[in-house]
């Protein structure tokens, strides 16, 4: 089973609170990636996997990414301690600007260049799919997007889903 399946399950958990945080003083909650990221980890850890999901793993230091950037991704499904099981690396994105894309996919790019199999970008919080500004960051990044599976979740309490770019 693919790692995206698990994360589309374990998003469907995720509660309106950790979806979109209340925040004392403000009449809207506001959505936080990190808020989200960590409920997200709560739920895949909840599931019966069979690879160790880490979140945030720092790859400063990591002498596997000694020359050139070391990102940090949001989550990713290894065995820790070596490279033979790079199964899957999540971007989680709530703020799709070209900015933040663009630094996305570069994490996604760097990171299957480490042998990860599975790229998953994932959209919380967004009504529709950016396409125009994914495909720009995926090119920018020179990764093919075919590469990458991207998953929409609009609202809690609903599954993230498979999202694919409009026919051209």
């Amino acid at each position: 089973m693919p790692i995206s399946d698990h994360v589309q399950k374990a998003a469907s958990r995720i509660g309106p609170d950790y979806f979109a945080l209340p925040v004392c003083g403000m009449f809207n909650p506001i959505k936080r990636e990190r808020v989200y990221c960590y409920e997200l980890y709560h739920q895949l850890r909840c599931l019966p996997l069979n690879t160790t999901v880490t979140a945030e793993p720092d790859k400063r230091g990591n002498p596997s990414f000694a020359t050139g950037r070391a990102p940090n991704p949001d989550m990713v499904f290894h065995t820790p301690g070596n490279d033979s099981n790079n199964a899957a690396v999540i971007e989680v994105e709530c703020s799709p600007t070209l900015r933040h894309l663009r630094k996305d996919f570069g994490t996604l790019k760097i990171m299957k260049e480490h042998g990860y199999r599975e790229l998953i970008l994932l959209l919380f919080g967004i009504s529709a799919v950016p396409w125009r500004r994914i495909e720009s960051a995926a090119r920018s990044a020179q990764l093919d997007l075919s590469a990458v599976v991207v998953l929409s979740h609009p609202s809690a309490g609903q599954e993230a889903v498979v999202a694919c770019p409009p026919k051209t």
